[in-house]
C-alpha cells in the first residue's frame, strides 16, 4: 500500500509542474502557462494583445506582417480568442502567411468556441458568402446570431438582411425590423438605412414616414449614400417631413456626389426643370452623363435626347443614336421610341423606315402609348406599311386606352365622324371627355364646342363656356376666343365687357387674327375700355394683315373716314374693301359696288358696280340686292330688265331695306301682272336656295 502510495507520488511529483498551478498564497510571483500547459515562474510573459500597444501590435502598424504573425500565433496557440481571430483574418488577408480561407476559418472558430463575437461575426460572414460551403447557411444564421447577441452592430445587421430575405430561415421580417433596430441604435448607418426603408414601406413594421425620415437622416449625416438619397426622396414628395425642392435637391447632391446614380439622375432631373436648383441645362446634363456612365438606363435614354435636342450640350445626333440604342437594348420603350424616331428621320443613322418600324413595334408591344400612336397614325395614312384602317383604330385604341391625350382626341373624331368606326357621338364624347380631364388643351376647346352647338349632348352654354375657360388657361388661342365671346355676349356667362378685353388681349398676344379684330372692335366703340380708336386702328391692322376679312373692311372705313390717327385716303379705303371683297366679304362687296356706282375714290364703272353688287346680293345683303334692282333697272352695267329690277327690290324690301319699297312699286307699275308674278316667282325661287348669311357688323 505504501509502495503504490510513493509511487503515485513521484509520478505526481515527476509532473507537478504541469499538474497543477501554482498556490493562491503565492499572488506575488510572476507565473504564466505557454502553450503545452507548463507554468513557468520568475519570467515576466510577453504583453497580452488584449492590451493597447505590444509588440505584435507595433510589428503590424509597421507592416512586418510576419512578425506580427509570429507573435500573435504564440498567444493565439494559447487560446487567446483575440489573438486567435486576428491569426484568422491574417490568413484571410495573407498577411505574413500564404492566404488560406480553411485557415481562417479554424482560427475563427476556436475564437468563436470561446464567444469571441469579432470571430462569431466572421465565421457568419464567410458561410453567407459561401453557399457551398460545408455546413450550410445555417451555419452563418448560427454564429452571424450568436455574435449579434453578443452586441455586433455590424452580426446584427447582416443577421437581420436575412431574416428580410429569408436566407438561411424563413423570411421574418419582425425579426429582420428587431435586429435592424438593435444596430441602429447603436449607430450603424446600414441598418439605419434599411429601418428607414422597413418604415417606409410598412414591412414588418405599420407604415410611419416620419419614423422612416428620422432614420434615413441618421444614416444620411454619416454618408450614407442611400440614406442621403431616400431622405431627398421624402423631401421632394414631402412624406414624414415638410416637402422642400432645396433640401430635395442638396441631399441628391450629397448622395450623388458618392457616386450614386439614381441620385445623380435625379439632381439632373431638377436641374432640367429648375426645381431646388436653379434650371441649367449644362449641369442637367452632366449629372445625367455621369448616371449613364453607370448604366442607368433611364439616364443614357436623357443623355440621347440632350444630343438630339442640343440641350446642355452641342447637338450631336450621332451620340443621340448611340445613347438611345444603350438604352433601347435595355429595353426601355421611350428610348425604343426615340431611336425609330431618329431612324424615320434619318438623323444621326441612314433613314431607315424598316429599323424604325421595327424599334417602334417593340416599345408599342410594350403598351408605350407614344409608340401606339406613331404606328397608329402610319397604318392609318398607309405610310411605310399597307393602309390598314383596322389595325390602325385598333392601335389607336390601345394609345388611348394608355391614356395617350392626342390618341383619345383622334380616336374621339373617328367616333363623331364614323371614320374606321361605327358612328357613335356618345363614345366619341367619351374619349374626348377623357382627354379633357387629363387637361388637354384641344380636347376641352373641343368639349366645349361639343356642349356650344349641341353636338351628343344637350346643348350647354354653361358647360361649353367652363371647357372653354380650361383651354384658354391652358393657353389655346381659339379657347381664349371663344371664351371672350361669351363674355362680350353673355352667352353662358355673365355678361363682362373687361373679361371680354382681358381673353381676347391673352389670344391676340398669340396672333389669333380673329381676335385681334375683336379687340379693335371693343377699342372702337369703347366696351371694358375706354374708347381709343388709334389702338383700334392698330388691331384691326395686325388682324387685316393676317387676312381677316372683317378687321381688312374695318381698316378701309377708318381710311375712308380719317379715324384713329390715320390720315383720311379714299385708295387706301378701296384697297382694304377689295382684300375683304376678294374674300367673299359680303358688306365691303357692297361697298365696293357703291365706290364705282359713284366714282368715290375710283373711275365710275358701272359693270364692276354690278359685279360687286350681284356678289354681296347672292350673300342676301339687302342694301346690295337694293342697288342690284336699281342697276337692272336703269340698264347701269347691265341690259335693263324690269322683271329682274323687281326681283333683286322684292328681295332688298324684304330683307328690310325700306329704300327699296319706292322703287319696287314704281318698276311694278311698269310691268305686266304675268311680268310682275315672274318676278315673284324668281324671289321666291332665290328665297329657296338660299340661306340667308349672318349679316356682318
Amino acid at each position: 500500500m505504501h509502495k503504490m502510495t510513493w509511487c503515485l507520488v513521484l509520478v505526481l511529483l515527476a509532473a507537478g509542474v504541469r499538474a497543477a498551478p501554482p498556490s493562491a498564497s503565492e499572488p506575488n510571483v510572476k507565473k504564466w502557462q505557454d502553450e503545452t500547459g507548463v507554468w513557468h515562474y520568475g519570467d515576466a510573459r510577453p504583453v497580452s494583445p488584449d492590451a493597447a500597444t505590444n509588440s505584435a501590435a507595433d510589428a503590424y502598424r509597421r507592416g512586418d506582417y510576419p512578425a506580427a504573425f509570429r507573435e500573435y500565433l504564440v498567444w493565439a496557440k494559447q487560446g487567446d480568442p483575440k489573438a486567435q481571430t486576428i491569426i484568422g483574418q491574417m490568413y484571410l488577408r495573407g498577411e505574413g502567411v500564404g492566404q488560406s480561407q480553411s485557415s481562417a476559418i479554424e482560427w475563427f472558430r476556436r475564437a468563436a468556441m470561446q464567444d469571441n463575437a469579432e470571430a462569431q461575426l466572421q465565421l457568419g460572414i464567410l458561410y453567407a458568402a459561401n453557399p457551398g460551403m460545408t455546413p450550410s447557411q445555417r451555419e452563418a444564421l448560427l454564429w452571424l446570431r450568436k455574435a449579434a447577441v453578443r452586441g455586433s452592430a455590424e452580426a446584427q445587421y447582416l443577421l437581420a438582411g436575412r431574416y428580410a430575405a429569408g436566407q438561411g430561415a424563413p423570411r421574418d421580417d419582425p425579426g429582420a425590423v428587431n435586429w435592424y433596430q438593435q444596430a441602429a441604435r447603436q449607430g450603424h448607418p446600414g441598418a439605419q438605412f434599411e429601418l428607414g426603408n422597413f418604415y417606409a414601406s410598412g414591412r414588418g413594421v405599420s407604415r410611419n414616414d416620419k419614423e422612416a425620415a428620422q432614420w434615413y437622416r441618421k444614416a444620411a449625416d454619416q454618408g450614407h449614400a442611400g440614406a442621403q438619397f431616400s431622405l431627398g426622396a421624402m423631401y421632394a414628395a414631402g412624406r414624414g417631413l415638410a416637402a422642400s425642392d432645396p433640401d430635395a435637391a442638396q441631399w441628391y447632391r450629397k448622395a450623388a456626389e458618392q457616386g450614386h446614380a439614381e441620385a445623380q439622375y435625379n439632381l439632373a432631373v431638377r436641374y432640367l426643370n429648375g426645381r431646388g436648383v436653379a434650371a441649367n441645362p449644362q449641369e442637367a446634363f452632366r449629372w445625367f452623363r455621369k448616371a449613364a456612365d453607370q448604366g442607368l438606363g433611364l439616364a443614357e435614354l436623357n443623355v440621347g435626347r440632350m444630343y438630339a435636342d442640343g440641350q446642355g450640350v452641342a447637338r450631336n445626333d450621332v451620340e443621340a443614336v448611340q445613347w438611345q440604342r444603350r438604352a433601347a437594348d435595355r429595353n426601355l420603350p421611350l428610348a425604343q421610341y426615340y431611336l425609330g424616331r431618329m431612324y424615320a428621320e434619318g438623323r444621326g443613322t441612314t433613314r431607315d423606315d424598316r429599323e424604325a418600324l421595327q424599334w417602334f413595334r417593340r416599345a408599342a408591344e410594350q403598351n408605350l402609348p407614344l409608340a401606339q400612336l406613331e404606328l397608329a397614325n402610319r397604318y392609318l395614312e398607309g405610310r411605310g406599311v399597307v393602309l390598314d384602317e383596322a389595325k390602325g383604330t385598333q392601335l389607336l385604341e390601345q394609345a388611348a386606352q394608355g391614356g395617350h391625350p392626342e390618341a383619345q382626341i383622334r380616336l374621339a373624331e373617328r367616333y363623331l365622324a364614323g371614320r374606321g368606326v361605327a358612328r357613335d357621338p356618345r363614345i366619341g364624347l367619351d374619349w374626348l371627355r377623357k382627354a379633357a380631364e387629363q387637361g388637354d388643351a384641344d380636347a376641352c376647346y373641343q368639349l366645349g364646342a361639343a356642349y356650344a352647338r349641341g353636338q351628343a349632348v344637350g346643348r350647354d352654354e354653361g358647360q361649353a363656356a367652363a371647357w372653354y375657360r380650361k383651354a384658354a388657361e391652358g393657353g389655346l388661342p381659339a379657347a381664349q376666343q371663344a371664351l371672350a365671346g361669351m363674355y362680350a355676349t353673355g352667352v353662358g356667362v355673365s355678361q363682362d365687357d373687361r373679361q371680354a378685353l382681358q381673353w381676347f388681349r391673352e389670344a391676340a398676344k398669340s396672333g389669333n387674327a380673329e381676335a385681334e379684330f375683336n379687340l379693335g372692335v371693343l377699342y372702337a366703340v369703347g366696351r371694358g375700355t375706354p374708347r381709343d380708336l388709334a389702338q383700334a386702328a392698330a388691331w384691326y391692322r395686325k388682324a387685316a394683315d393676317q387676312g381677316f376679312p372683317a378687321a381688312q373692311l374695318n381698316l378701309g372705313l377708318i381710311y375712308a373716314e380719317g379715324q384713329g390717327g390715320l390720315p383720311k385716303d379714299e385708295a387706301k379705303a378701296l384697297e382694304w374693301y377689295r382684300k375683304a371683297a376678294d374674300q367673299e366679304w359680303p358688306l365691303a362687296q357692297v361697298l365696293l359696288g357703291l365706290r364705282y356706282a359713284t366714282g368715290r375714290g375710283v373711275p365710275r364703272d358701272d359693270r364692276q358696280a354690278f359685279i360687286w353688287f350681284e356678289k354681296a346680293a347672292n350673300h342676301d345683303l339687302p342694301l346690295a340686292q337694293y342697288g342690284l334692282g336699281m342697276l337692272y333697272a336703269n340698264g347701269q352695267g347691265v341690259i335693263p330688265d324690269g322683271i329682274k329690277a323687281h326681283q333683286w327690290l322684292d328681295l332688298a324690301a324684304s330683307g328690310g331695306y325700306a329704300g327699296a319699297t319706292q322703287p319696287l312699286a314704281a318698276v311694278a307699275g311698269q310691268l305686266t301682272e304675268a311680268d310682275r308674278a315672274q318676278a315673284r316667282q324668281l324671289a321666291s325661287q332665290w328665297r329657296s336656295t338660299h340661306v340667308r348669311d349672318a349679316k356682318p357688323n
